[in-house]
Parts: structure tokens; sequence; C-alpha cells
């Protein structure tokens, strides 16, 4: 089989919108107003890289390019095709957005309506020796939606136009198979996308083809007991052939175990060889702190009679995994995953896509994510399902790098349309293809069918929808229900499936059983002090938290890039717009309750620095109590990455910088980790140990004044388990003066981190402001080792410059010696501040 790339050397132009297919001849007339361009493309990146529109990322300029999803938009490229005879063509478009017509030399080819699944059409009969011209037709999709339509679904579609998001919204995005962010949500603004957004290339094929590889995988004792299935399509219509199968496993080039059918009967179209092998001691793949990640190449070779080859290859971990939902007593129902048979907690935070223009989003990009996601110590993903399946080359990273994924399907709070055949054979296909592509990946760990449908639209839960789910009305639930179940058993039964994400118990985001998302009891309760308080995680008592956040600002660096100026102002359309919609000075309290009074006075350095100091200790303490609680089994926090620049949810904003919270997330999320909490009178411990190895946690723990004069400390052990989280430590808490001074423990030099007991907000604390000393500085390659230290506490120590460390925005405890590293390839004079 070869690929015949067709990425290179498109042609673009826009036509009204009411020009339908028919139209094609009038559009391929046009004198001029071409746009040149390679794909994968949104209309929007010619437009911008041409000076039509401005970048709809930048600013308020979103607002200036509206007008493209109110125009059909036409691409057109010639190619060069010989030596046909006797091959089987077939036309591949990876993803169209959304509604699209395609033809072949001047023939109409066919129709698609989802970004989801692709476009393959066997085109043979339409393409000749020589010159070759492929044309596609594609809109939003949206024109076709009607109000009639909507009120089949009773206009239950989620809209940001509710939250006072103004510019954002549309309901008919719940009848169209595109991203549905692509309206607008709380995190990003309205840019409908629209284009040829995957890549497009002919297969040419001989006489058969190897379409598809599986492989499962059995554990027992020290033996790995593999399945390897190869789907062999056999072109010839009428006639049968003779084929060779052999399979080899391999790894770092060394053969594992191999296997051959001879002199096997091929008979017209799918074929399926099932081969049965095993490997001794197997290298088993952990997700990201627990072990390694080894991966190991299955390749398929077929032989046909007449001599020629077909050739296919996957990589593939070796790995159990199970979700585990059996009793915990009463109405609890534990939702814990385990690999290998070893308890995993699951920690890490939500993927959005990574643009409003998501075609141009670079394979570089997503790796540097990952590789950001691996270093704060993530085990998983969660793939929210308003946004798109990712590329193949995303998976493949996770698995290098041990990031367990749970994959919701693309349905976000909107009720949907799959009382009408058509739209269940969209979503079928889609289920399909995405299932079968994903299902030989180690970091599949769970599919989803949608994202709160099922809590945002009960009667119970949120009545004012006035929604009835029924079965002849399923309003999206016959997909999550009934049909992506089906096709989970039919392709990768292996793999765990929940209904939707919060859903368990009697109504979805009961504690007791499944996920939830801890929103109206969090940062987007009425009451702003839940907003702000984050002693408040202390009382989570979820199995298995997928969703929560908290805001806060990105550096001024980025503020000044996505606002588009030097000189921002914390005001106008433009600053709104970057503001999430959730917002609601959210930030300016957190500043207040836990800093200063008199936020809104503070400069753009000044807001940043303490409106990211705020999320920091929101995430970084709640993610540590969910981690404390031993009937909780995950938290992910909402969000992880950004599609723009905002004062939003996440920890790595749109241009890849950290912000001020992402330390503490790593923090928070160490694979060993001592937690300290006060419950009533008492002083608390929890050992947590992420790792598939035992460790202690050694150091001195007690009273300490924050200038270091009082120093009430006692050599103390930990002993924490492999794969482990457990109290180490409940004793009656002393009295001292909590002003002045804290419980602290100061590690020795183990894989643990100081950590000391919070009573209080830090404004309240009363100590003064110490210096910090550094006490050597050591340059190895593009890396500076800086150790530093202090007298007294420091709060909030950060280098200077926006370097990426190894930990920045940290505190120093009384005498501590902390060494960080930080990337710094010109070498330049490092400077310390802090925040008081």
């Amino acid at each position: 089989m070869e690929k015949i790339n067709l990425n290179q050397g498109w042609k673009l132009h826009d036509s009204p919108l009411y020009w339908q297919k028919e139209k094609l001849e009038a559009v391929r007339a046009f004198q001029d107003g071409w746009l040149t361009c390679d794909v994968p493309a949104d209309v929007r990146m010619p437009l911008i890289e041409n000076g039509v529109i401005q970048d709809p990322v930048t600013a308020d300029h979103c607002l200036e390019s509206e007008w493209v999803e109110k125009r059909a938009w036409w691409f057109f490229k010639e190619f060069e095709l010989s030596g046909l005879s006797g091959k089987t063509l077939e036309l591949v478009f990876e993803a169209l957005d959304t509604k699209s017509d395609i033809f072949i030399n001047g023939q109409y080819a066919g129709s698609h309506r989802s970004v989801h699944y692709p476009f393959v059409y066997p085109a043979g009969h339409m393409l000749r020796e020589g010159r070759n011209e492929i044309a596609v037709r594609v809109s939003t999709g949206l024109e076709d939606v009607t109000d009639e339509q909507l009120s089949q679904l009773n206009w239950a579609v989620c809209r940001e136009d509710d939250n006072g998001g103004k510019y954002r919204s549309d309901y008919r995005r719940a009848f169209v198979r595109r991203p549905q962010y692509t309206v607008g949500w709380d995190w990003g603004p309205r840019v409908v996308t629209c284009g040829i957004v995957g890549d497009v290339y002919l297969l040419s094929c001989g006489k058969a083809v190897i379409r598809d590889v599986e492989a499962k995988t059995r554990l027992h004792g020290d033996t790995a007991g593999l399945t390897v299935t190869a789907e062999v399509e056999s072109l010839p219509m009428v006639s049968t052939q003779t084929c060779d199968i052999q399979v080899t496993i391999s790894y770092e080039g060394e053969c594992c175990a191999a296997s051959v059918l001879k002199d096997q009967l091929l008979t017209s179209g799918m074929n399926y060889f099932c081969l049965d092998m095993e490997i001794e001691h197997p290298r088993l793949w952990w997700p990201n702190g627990y072990g390694e990640q080894p991966l190991y190449r299955i390749s398929v070779e077929m032989i046909l009679d007449d001599s020629s080859k077909e050739y296919r290859e996957i990589t593939y971990g070796i790995r159990s995994l199970k979700l585990d939902t059996s009793p915990m007593g009463g109405e609890k129902r534990k939702f814990q995953f385990y690999v290998n048979d070893v308890p995993v907690f699951c920690k890490g935070g939500d993927w959005i896509p990574n643009d409003s223009i998501y075609a141009r989003v670079t394979d570089r990009k997503i790796e540097k994510l990952l590789e950001e996601a691996v270093n704060a110590n993530f085990n998983m993903l969660r793939i929210w399902g308003g946004g798109l399946y990712e590329r193949e080359g995303f998976y493949q990273l996770c698995d290098r790098k041990g990031i367990l994924v749970w994959q919701d399907f693309m349905f976000a709070c909107a009720t949907y349309p799959d009382h009408l055949e058509w739209f269940r054979r969209e979503v079928q296909k889609e289920l399909d293809y995405q299932t079968r592509r994903l299902r030989s990946h180690a970091c599949m760990a769970l599919f989803c069918g949608s994202n709160e449908n099922h809590w945002l639209f009960n009667s119970q839960d949120n009545p004012r929808w006035q929604v009835a789910f029924t079965r002849e009305q399923p309003l999206g639930l016959y997909i999550s229900n009934v049909l992506a179940k089906k096709v989970i058993h039919a392709n990768c039964p292996d793999i765990p499936y929940w209904n939707s994400s919060p859903y368990g118990g009697k109504l979805p985001n009961d504690d007791s059983c499944g996920d939830v998302h801890r929103w109206h009891n969090g940062f987007m309760s009425q009451d702003m002090e839940e907003r702000i308080e984050p002693v408040l995680y202390d009382e989570v008592r979820s199995r298995f938290v997928s969703e929560y956040g908290c805001i806060g600002p990105c550096c001024v660096e980025s503020i000044c890039e996505y606002m588009g100026t030097d000189k921002v102002e914390k005001s106008g359309r433009a600053w709104e717009m970057h503001c999430n919609v959730f917002e609601r000075d959210s930030v300016y309290a957190g500043i207040r309750k836990h800093y200063i009074d008199q936020p809104e006075r503070l400069g753009m350095e000044e807001y940043a620095l303490y409106g990211g100091m705020f999320q920091a200790l929101v995430l970084g303490y709640s993610l540590e109590a969910m981690r404390a609680r031993m009937d909780c089994f995950g938290a992910l926090f909402w969000m992880y990455n950004d599609t723009w620049g905002e004062t939003g949810w996440t920890v790595i904003d749109y241009y890849l910088r950290r912000k001020i919270s992402y330390y503490a997330v790593k923090r928070a999320l160490a694979p060993i980790r001592l937690v300290m909490r006060r419950e009533n009178d008492e002083l608390v411990i929890w050992g947590l140990n992420d790792t598939n190895a035992a460790a202690q946690a050694e150091g001195e723990l007690g009273y300490v004044s924050f200038d270091g004069r009082v120093r009430k400390l006692k050599p103390v052990i930990f002993k924490l388990e492999a794969a482990s989280r457990k109290c180490v430590l409940r004793e009656r808490l002393p009295k001292e003066d909590y002003r002045k001074g804290s419980i602290m423990f100061l590690a020795s030099g183990g894989p643990e981190e100081s950590v000391y007991l919070r009573i209080g907000d830090i404004r309240t604390l009363e100590y003064d402001k110490n210096s910090i000393e550094v006490l050597q500085t050591k340059q190895t390659g593009h890396y500076t080792h800086v150790t530093v230290t202090s007298r007294g506490y420091v709060h909030g120590a950060y280098v200077k410059g926006g370097y990426s460390c190894s930990d920045n925005y940290f505190d120093i405890l009384p005498g501590e010696i902390k060494e960080i590293l930080v990337e710094n390839q010109e070498k330049h004079a490092l400077h310390f501040g802090q925040v008081r």
C-alpha cells in the first residue's frame, strides 16, 4: 500500500453561503480573490497570512472575523498521477470541518457532515493518468439547523450567554458534528472553524491490504499472552487469493515472539486472522511515576500468492487495566483504577483543544504540553467531550510518557437529537472509528459517553430545562446509555466505559458512586467564600473528582501578547473577553482574602503575582486534600491547557508559559508527599507514595516559629509502602502561637519535601520579611543549580525573569536548604523575589 500525500499546493476561494455544490464551475471561473495554502488548514489561516483578518485569539479580533462562518469556502487541488493500472485508489480526508461536498475531476464524489471521522472514497473510477483535480466545498454546517429542529430538544443547549458570556453561544451546535467549543465557551471565544483540518492523501493498494492490527493482553504469572488480530481486505470482488501471515513481536530490535500462518485463504472483502503468542518475563507498561513505559513493536507481514507484500506495524505496551466499582459499605462504591493489579491514584487535569484554530496546532506544541504534564507528576489526562479526539501522535506520546487517557466521546453540555436516524448513523460511524483507532494504545484507561449531559438536564438536578428523558425521546442519552456500550463491547470490551462525567449514584454528581464535578460547592458557587477558601476541599467526600478548578492570571508577558499591546489596562471589551466568564471578581476576592486590601489598585505585575499565588494556593491545597482522602481515588482539575490567552483555569497558558499555579500543582502531585492537616485539636499527617517501591520520609517534626528562633523538633521516620496512601501520624496538636509559627516537617534530604501545617490565611500570619540566602550556584549545561536557604520563613520565593525552574514560587521554612534547577542557557545572573 502506497500513500500519496496531497497536503501541499491548494487554492481557496469563498462564495455566498447559498451557493451549493452545483456552483462548482461558477467558483472555478473566478479570476481573482484566490488564496493559496497547504492543508491541514482552517480558512482563517490563509486569511490571517494574507492580512485579510487579524488573529482571532488576540485582543477582540475574533469579533471581526465572524463573517467567515457566513460564507461557503471552496478548496481546489491539482496533481499528477501515473502508473494507475492494476491499482485500487482511495481518497482520504482525515478531517473535514464540517459540512462538505467533495468533487473529483469535476464529478460529485460525496458529502460528509462530521469532523470526527474521515471521509474515505473509492476514487479509482474517477481518477486518470496525468492531471487530476480535487475540489471541496465546506461550510460550518450551522446554517442548516432550524428553530423547528431545535424545538425538538426544547432548546436544551448550554450557552455562555446564559452565564454572562457575551458573544459566546449557539444552540445549533447540538445538531452538527463539529468541535462544540468553537461556538464559544467560558474559556474561549466564538471562532467557528471551517476547513480541511486533517491530512489528505490517496491510498494506492494492490490486491489486498492490511486495514488494522489489534493486540490484546492476558497476564498470568510471569508470562504475557498476546492475541494479535490482523484485519485484511481482499480487493478482488469475485475471486479468492492465498497468502501467508507472519506476526513478529520485538523489543528494542530483539525478537520476543513470532508466529506464521501459511497458505491462508483470502475471500473477497474482510478477513480476520488471530494469532495467540506468549512472551516470557514481559516488560510491563506503567503509568508515570509507577515505573517505565516499555513499548513493543508488533509487525504483521502478508505475502500474497503472487509474491507481493503488505506490511503494518504498531507499538504496544503490555499491561492490564481495570476499573474497580465494588461496594465499600452502604451506598458507597469504589471508582479506582488498577494497572497490573496495582492501585493507581489518578492525578492530573482536563485537556481541551490547544487553539481556537485547532488546525494550526503543531506536533511540537502537543509534545511540549505532554512533557510539562509528566514534569508536573501527572499520570492521567481527561480529554474533554466538547472538543476533539486528538491526533494519533498525541496518544503515541501518552503511551511513551505514561499518561493514562480518560477519553470522553464528543458530546458536551447539551441534549442531542439521537431520536433521528441520520444522527444515530453519524454517531455510530464516529464511535466505531475512534474506538477501533484507539483500542490498542496502552494509555487508554476509559471511554466516557459525554460531558455533563446526564447531570445538567435531568429534571431533578435542573428542572429549569424542562427536559424529560424517555426511550422515545432520549435527547442524547441513547448514545451514552446504549449505542456507545454496544460499540465498546464489539470493538474494545477490555477498556472500561462510563456513561458520562459526572455520573454515578441515584443522581449524577453523587459523592457515593462514580465521578463528580465539584463546581456548585466550589468555584462556581454563588457564595464567594466557597470559591476562594481552599480549606473547604478538606470536606470532599467523592470517590473520584474528574473536574473542578480555580481561576488565575497569566504572567505579564502573556497578558501583553494576547491583548496585543505593551500597555494593558484592566478594563475594556478586550480585557473582559480575556477574563473567564466565571471570573466575576473572584481573583480580586482571593487576593483580598489571602494577601492585601484593595487589589483593584494593583499594577499588572502585582495583579499577576498575587492572583497567580491565589490560584496556586487553591489548586495545590485541594489536590493534597483529595490525595489524602483514603476513599477518593482520583483528582483531575479543570483545566490543564488553553485555547487562547486569558485569566482562566489553566496552569500552562496558551503560549506554553507556566503559570504560578503550575509549580503548586507539581508539588502537590509529587510521587512521595506528606500532607499535614489539623482536625479539631489533632495534628494528622498522611503519607502518600505513588511509586512501586517502598520509601520513607525522614526528618524533624515540631513547632517552629517563623523567625526560626523557637524550634521544638524531634526526629521522625515515616515508612511508606509501595503504591500506598495512609495516615502515618495522629496526635494532639500542641498549644503554641500559630500566628507566629507552625508545625513543620523539615526533611533530611530524601525524596520528600519539607511541609508545614497551614493554619489561617497568609495575611493573618505574623512574620517579618526574611532574606533569601544563596548558598551555592553551579552551571551544568543549560541549567543553573541554585541552593538557597533563609533563617526565617519566606513565602513565595521565586526566580525573577520568567525562567523555567524545577520549582518556583515556593516557601522556605526557617533553616531549610533547598536546591532548584533553572533553565538558563545564557548563564545570566539569577535574582530572587518573594511574596509578602
